[in-house]
Formats: structure tokens, sequence, C-alpha cells
């Protein structure tokens, strides 16, 4: 049974969880934009190279979580990251990696729907497309993940909370644009990147969930809580902001 001190500490970060799941980040003018604008071969030209460069840092984030969790002897958050990690990676098979099925998906829909040559992930970095925003999105997470062990669980539940929002909106620009691909072709070889994650399994709701039962087991002080809000908040803001910037970048286009 909790003492009063551990209620109040799970409290608070049940009341955190539920100021993230209403972040602003949610209600963005570029998701709006995704669910109800048809893509120009420019637009899609610019979000693929944003998107490539802000994911190729998934796995690397996911790894750095893993190996602070051994480094902390957190034997939980070590097993729930390393299975999120085994699935990003393809669970053994590099055919099924995620990173390699956002490449091809995402270069066969180029290709097919707007006639744009592929670009490959570790490319985008050094894309002329790929803006300031996006750069900085980078660099805050990266400066996050690093600090502390307890700013470090708050950025990983921001962003596996985030994720099933986001692929869920990406996929439905991804409908709504297709024009030149038969439906069977766009089911299998594209929109399965984003059925692997928010398919009828809801991998991304379970990751999201278990980035929260980390975060609630290693909660034992206000400082505790208070680095983990900080991480998580900081991440969505800058995730928004982000977002803010390419919305402005294809609505000035």
């Amino acid at each position: 049974m909790k003492n009063s001190a551990e209620v109040v500490i799970h409290d608070q970060v049940t009341a955190l969880i539920d100021d993230l799941d209403n972040h602003d980040v949610y209600g963005n003018d570029y998701f709006a934009f995704l669910e109800k604008a048809p893509w120009t071969a420019r637009d899609y030209d610019f979000h693929r190279a944003n998107f490539f460069h802000r994911t190729e840092g998934t796995v690397k984030g996911i790894a750095h979580v893993c190996a602070q969790a051994a480094a902390h002897d957190d034997r939980d958050t070590l097993v729930l990251f390393s299975h999120i990690l085994n699935e990003e990676t393809g669970n053994g098979d590099a055919a099924h990696c995620h990173e390699l099925l956002m490449e091809n998906s995402h270069n066969l829909y180029g290709r097919r729907e707007f006639g744009l040559p592929p670009l490959l992930v570790r490319e985008a970095r050094d894309s002329d497309l790929v803006i300031p925003g996006t750069v900085a999105y980078r660099e805050r997470t990266l400066e996050l993940l690093t600090s502390n062990y307890h700013r470090m669980l708050g950025v990983a539940m921001a962003l596996e909370s985030h994720a099933d929002k986001m692929l869920q909106v990406c996929r439905t620009a991804f409908r709504n644009s297709r024009k030149e691909l038969p439906a069977d072709e766009f089911v299998n070889r594209v929109e399965v990147y984003f059925d692997v994650h928010v398919g009828d399994e809801g991998v991304e709701e379970r990751h999201a969930a278990d980035a929260k039962q980390c975060v609630l087991n290693n909660c034992r002080t206000d400082a505790d809580v208070a680095e983990i809000t900080y991480g998580a908040m900081e991440t969505l803001n800058v995730q928004l902001d982000m977002w803010n910037a390419m919305y402005k970048a294809v609505a000035t286009n």
C-alpha cells in the first residue's frame, strides 16, 4: 500500500500525463494542413526531407534510453525500451527496419505520385529543404536526452506519446494525395510504414503506455517529477515550434 507521499507523487505524474495529452502540439496548423490539403510535388518534397531528418533520431534516442537504463540498473525501463528498439529495428530482420520502411515508402510515393528522385534518410540532414526549425528540434531533443536520467525519461515519454497522433495525421495526408498508385500497391508498399505503428495492434499506443509506466516507476521525489516534467514539456514545445515553422514554410510557398 502506498504511503501519502507516494500517492502525492503518483497524482503529480498522472496530472502531467494528462497535460501532455492536451498539449497544443496536437492542434498545430501543420497537422491541419496535412489532414485537409492535397500535396503538391514541392510540398511533398519539403515534407519528406524534414520528416526524414526529424525521425532519423528515433532509433538513436531509444538506444540511448536503453544504455542509460542499463547504467542506472533500471531493469523495467531496459526491458520495455529494448522491446521498442527491437521493433524499430525490424525484430531482427533488416528488411523490416522501420527507418528502411519509411525511406522506401516515402521514395516510392514521391516517384510515382510526383516524379521526385529518391532521398536517403541519412542524406536528408544535408538537404536544402530542411529548415532551421527541424535542426533546432534535433539539437534540443538531443540536449534534453543527454542531460540527466529523469529528464531523459520525460523526453522519451513525450516522444512516444506524440508519435501515435503524428503518424495517423501523416497517413491521412498520404491517402488524400494518392492519385497514381493502385490501392493494393499503396497499402502494401507505402501505407505499411504507418500501419506497423498505428495499425490494429496499436503499437505506438503501447509504446506510449510503456514510457508512461517507466516514468511512474522512477518518480520518488518532487525533484524527479520536476525533471521529468521539464524534459517532457520542452520536447513537445520544440516539436510544436518545428510544426509551426513547417506550416509557415508551406503556407508561403
